[in-house]
């Protein structure tokens, strides 16, 4: 696992890099403003940053990457940080802090990482079926149209054809719809 640091300075990387010796991680250690950013699991900013607070950083940082991002900041403006920054899906954690909190939250943010990612996968399985049905309700109306069909009779048309030609369904209906497509009613 590799975990970027930025820091305002190499102490404070340092200090929070040996925080994470428990993990067994590869830590990247950046004094302040680091572009671009490496390929990491995970991004962890100490603010404020020399250049900047660092929340211009996060955002940027949150375009730039899908690695989960912790964001170190004192405890009495943490949760005007969190509220500043909650777009980007970034973790606030306060300071000070246990050193075992800290690796506890990259462990969260990494279990949220993988939650993400496979939500996202089946999203995008999802809007594929979604694609199939409407592509194959498109060339059911066709079947309809063009030879007087009723929805059942069209529908098994498709399946049957699938079936005999050992393609799926959808490639069917593009056929169907290729055939179809203007032609006009008289």
């Amino acid at each position: 696992m590799r975990i970027f640091i930025n820091a305002k300075t190499e102490e404070i990387c340092g200090s929070v890099a040996a925080a994470l010796d428990d993990l067994g991680a590869e830590c990247i250690l950046c004094a302040d403003d680091c572009r671009p950013l490496p390929d990491c699991d995970a991004v962890i900013v100490s603010t404020p940053l020399r250049s900047e607070f660092g929340l211009n950083f996060v955002a940027e940082t949150s375009r730039k990457t899908t690695a989960p991002i912790i964001v170190l900041a004192r405890a009495d403006i943490a949760e005007d940080v969190q509220s500043r920054i909650k777009f980007t899906g970034a973790f606030v954690l306060a300071k000070p802090f246990p050193k075992s909190l800290l690796a506890q939250t990259v462990k969260m943010a990494l279990v949220a990482k993988e939650n993400i990612n496979r939500l996202e996968q089946e999203k995008t399985e999802l809007l594929g079926q979604l694609d199939d049905v409407k592509t194959i309700d498109r060339a059911k109306c066709c079947l309809i149209e063009y030879l007087n069909l009723t929805e059942n009779q069209a529908h098994r048309h498709i399946q049957k054809r699938a079936m005999d030609t050992r393609r799926t369904q959808r490639e069917i209906a593009e056929d169907i719809l290729r055939t179809y497509s203007g032609m006009t009613t008289l």
